[in-house]
């Protein structure tokens, strides 16, 4: 049943994408794709190596905390193959964490784990704000229906509730709540049960991260505010390259804080059409062309794709010293 709702949710998504093309027309994003130079082509490729090794460096400081030491470049090359499986198949977010996790060295799969999940709450934490700013931005300077206001509001109000629920629960024991959760309404799962020490050890680990390193959190909350803002420069840099000079920085802001709500949807690959209407939304709010904004999106995906092919080398290499190991 899963794989018939990837398989149609794909189907479904490739086709947004094809219409999208059919009605803006082909010739209109070749002609705005010409306009990107090799020299911007690198620069863009160059900016993107940055923003993973900033994303690593934060990872790298929660892992710290536990005590493990692996090298900068190994943890790049295991954040690149989790960023490889992110785009190639329908897990997603999902897919791909569980792929850092099991690429990573460590002296404990439940301490990667563990890393790997405040990794990405602080994450979402962190854009749940710069979504709540834009939104509030949004609100005050664009004309909108009352109903799109209120859904607005709506939407990022139940996300920061639920990201401040989930780490609230993370600091008690999240997987352990979970699962005497499921006990409360019938629901045992034997392979849950099997392994609740196992479960209770990773939750200890998830919660010592917020009660003793709170300067460390604090540390990579403000990385990754400071990884939005060039995730920010990155895309107005990549609309002046194809001639949308007249877009600011402000609203190159907003595309890009806004944008990333494309990527909640874990059964599309790579958020394949998704992505595509998002964009072209919140450029036909901002009051510019939906073929930019279009333009913009291929860039960034024949970007994405090509990290992604680093990182299947890297899941080789990874694959390859196993079977040495064995």
């Amino acid at each position: 049943m899963k794989k018939a709702i990837i398989r149609v949710s794909a189907l479904i998504g490739l086709l947004v994408f094809a219409f999208i093309v059919y009605k803006i027309g082909p010739q209109q994003i070749l002609n705005n794709i010409k306009k990107i130079t090799w020299q911007s082509f690198l620069i863009l490729m160059f900016m993107r190596f940055l923003y993973w090794m900033l994303r690593t460096i934060n990872w790298k400081v929660i892992f710290q905390q536990y005590g493990e030491d692996a090298s900068l470049l190994h943890m790049f090359s295991a954040r690149m193959c989790s960023h490889a499986v992110s785009q190639l198949t329908p897990t997603a977010q999902v897919g791909g964490e569980a792929a850092r996790i099991y690429v990573v060295d460590c002296s404990s799969k439940k301490i990667s784990l563990a890393s790997v999940i405040v990794d990405k709450t602080v994450e979402f934490l962190t854009v749940t704000c710069f979504i709540i700013v834009a939104v509030a931005v949004v609100i005050i300077w664009i004309p909108l229906p009352g109903k799109l206001k209120t859904l607005f509001i709506g939407f990022v109000a139940a996300a920061a509730l639920f990201l401040l629920f989930i780490v609230s629960k993370q600091k008690k024991g999240l997987f352990e709540w979970m699962i005497d959760l499921l006990g409360k309404i019938k629901i045992k799962l034997k392979f849950l049960e099997k392994n609740r020490e196992n479960i209770k050890e990773t939750d200890e680990y998830i919660s010592e991260f917020y009660r003793k390193h709170r300067v460390a959190f604090l540390k990579v909350f403000l990385l990754y505010s400071l990884l939005i803002l060039w995730w920010v420069t990155e895309i107005h840099l990549t609309l002046v390259f194809i001639g949308a000079t007249n877009i600011t920085f402000p609203d190159s802001f907003l595309i890009t804080v806004l944008g990333s709500l494309a990527f909640v949807f874990p059964l599309v690959p790579a958020s394949l059409g998704v992505y595509e209407v998002t964009y072209i939304a919140l450029f036909a709010l901002l009051g510019y062309g939906t073929d930019i904004g279009f333009t913009l999106v291929l860039i960034r995906r024949i970007m994405a794709l090509m990290w992604a092919g680093m990182g299947l080398v890297g899941m080789m290499r990874f694959k390859i010293r196993q079977a040495q190991e064995s």
